[in-house]
């Protein structure tokens, strides 16, 4: 399992692991749910509530009330449907964070540092398995703003990780079709049936104008495209070797027709109206403060020094960079047909 990760993330595996000990209100619950169990009595979770003294549910959004300065504006995207436990052990592994330092101490990337423990999920981008899956339950992954999928295979019942699509239900079958389409006891599978959502298929297999996310970029590559919460990507042309494909920044760009792609957009597209509430929020996910380049000595920044006002000035990162206008890419890139900044202008 581990072979099949990237470098980058074997190098902040944790060499041990802790587990929150159950509280003992937890452990009386099991007590009284498996003595509920043995006398024959259906054991049924209760509703989630929809309004407490402390926030009200809105649709698919938990808007908390202004009982304390930090969950004033505080909102985000309703979890009822996620699974309470942890994750499987056996799928993931401990994160070592490194505070945006690399391996000599130095700082390379700002404001990171601190944060919850986090524990990487194993996902299966590539989708090899030609057997269907069945989808067991929706897990939160703290690494990204998707949530995911357990699956089942329905042939040697190992468990393994998927993007969670929208529209996907619990209990429902998935299947790939990257090693290619294979007919049914002799009848060709349904359009119906192949361009349903969380299928993975080849782009040559998919019709022209089809919503997909999880793009690859390589006959043979995993998913590297499309994967954030509410994002997806559309179809717009085809030839013999590549496909036009509008992603979600407006940009088209070529990509092969043997490279894989999943039918549907991602899960979780109320994340984008989440409001944090307060700065303690942003440093439990390990989000360090920014300090405005204008409020510092002119050692520390390009802005930094004399009075508030900086007018006639190129605005300037803090290692002298132009950081407003100049272009960042200087070479042309041929799979790129619309690039971002020419489709919005549009």
């Amino acid at each position: 399992m581990l072979r099949l990760c990237n470098p980058f993330i074997l190098q902040q595996i944790r060499t041990k692991t802790f587990r929150k000990t159950p509280t003992k209100a937890y452990l009386r619950k099991l007590e009284w749910v498996g003595q509920q169990k043995a006398l024959g009595n259906d054991v049924q979770k209760p509703d989630p509530q929809q309004e407490t003294k402390f926030f009200k549910i809105l649709g698919n959004m938990k808007v908390y009330k202004s009982v304390s300065p930090g969950s004033t504006h505080r909102r985000h995207g309703t979890k009822f449907h996620l699974h309470k436990g942890s994750c499987i052990q056996r799928l993931s592994v401990g994160k070592r964070s490194t505070g945006g330092r690399n391996n000599t101490g130095r700082i390379t990337v700002r404001h990171r540092g601190g944060g919850h423990k986090k524990r990487i999920r194993f996902v299966d981008f590539h989708r090899l398995s030609p057997v269907g899956q069945q989808v067991v339950r929706f897990e939160y992954d703290p690494n990204r703003s998707a949530e995911l999928c357990l699956m089942r295979n329905l042939a040697t019942n190992e468990f393994s990780y998927i993007i969670r699509p929208v529209g996907v239900e619990i209990g429902q079958i998935l299947y790939s079709y990257r090693q290619g389409i294979q007919s049914e006891d002799g009848q060709e599978i349904s359009k119906a049936k192949l361009i349903q959502p969380g299928n993975c298929l080849l782009i040559r297999d998919i019709p022209v104008g089809t919503r997909v996310h999880c793009l690859g970029l390589k006959a043979d590559g995993p998913a590297q495209l499309v994967r954030s919460a509410g994002t997806s990507a559309q179809i717009v042309a085809m030839n013999e070797t590549h496909a036009q494909v509008r992603l979600s920044s407006q940009e088209v760009r070529m990509i092969s027709i043997d490279a894989c792609a999943t039918i549907g957009s991602v899960a979780n597209e109320h994340h984008k109206l989440r409001v944090w509430g307060k700065a303690g929020a942003r440093r439990r996910k390990g989000i360090r403060p920014a300090v405005r380049g204008i409020a510092m000595s002119p050692v520390d920044h390009p802005h930094g020094g004399g009075s508030k006002s900086k007018g006639g000035k190129a605005p300037r990162s803090v290692w002298g960079w132009k950081t407003k206008g100049p272009k960042t890419v200087r070479r042309k890139r041929w799979f790129i047909v619309t690039p971002r900044w020419r489709a919005k202008m549009n």
